[in-house]
């Protein structure tokens, strides 16, 4: 029976801080964004994305950054020929993720893998987010879902069975503990 309560307070425990832990970072974010106008937060230097242009999938393997993906960036202050980077574009208000093909003193020339022609403009240090680091294989369409109203109930539903069920599971023990007398706390 100790056992079964220690589990039970640890997976509350867990439950708690997550929550507690989504909730900072949500409000984190919402401070950045509208605050202080930045529109792709970091954290540590460590950003993230959901994918929603074929740009950089020119169906040459694994490599490939599909739309679906998630993709996580880390801010440098130096890129190179050859980095997938995460950048601001102006013209568009929109963040764009392109691979850098030439770089100048004014900045970086970028081109999606799965376009014809480079990028039209120059990319300056201070719109880069960042190098994209690790790409998560349909991860953008499960936190799209997450961040949706039906995905945001669906959490809300799961995190509150859990906890149901370690409170019907501590009934249950306490009361089998009971008519048989055996348990001791």
């Amino acid at each position: 029976m100790k056992i079964f309560k220690i589990v039970s307070n640890i997976v509350r425990g867990v439950l708690v801080a997550v929550c507690l832990a989504l909730a900072a970072y949500n409000i984190y974010v919402l401070v950045a964004r509208y605050a202080f106008g930045n529109g792709m937060p970091t954290l540590f230097g460590l950003g993230g994305a959901a994918v929603v242009s074929g740009s950089m999938d020119d169906d040459s393997g694994d490599d490939d950054i599909e739309i679906g993906d998630f993709i996580i960036t880390y801010s440098q202050s130096d890129y190179a020929v050859g980095n997938v980077i995460t950048f601001f574009d102006p013209d568009f208000g929109e963040y764009v993720t392109h691979r850098i093909v030439l770089k100048s003193q004014a900045g970086y020339t970028t081109k999606g893998d799965n376009n014809n022609d480079q990028d039209t403009f120059t990319v300056p240090q201070s719109n880069i987010v960042g190098k994209v680091v690790y790409v998560v294989k349909g991860g953008g369409r499960a936190i799209q879902f997450v961040r949706s109203p039906a995905g945001l109930l669906v959490i809300i539903a799961a995190g509150a069975a859990v906890w149901f069920i370690t409170d019907l599971l501590s009934a249950v023990f306490e009361r089998r503990c009971k008519d048989k007398d055996e348990c001791k706390d």
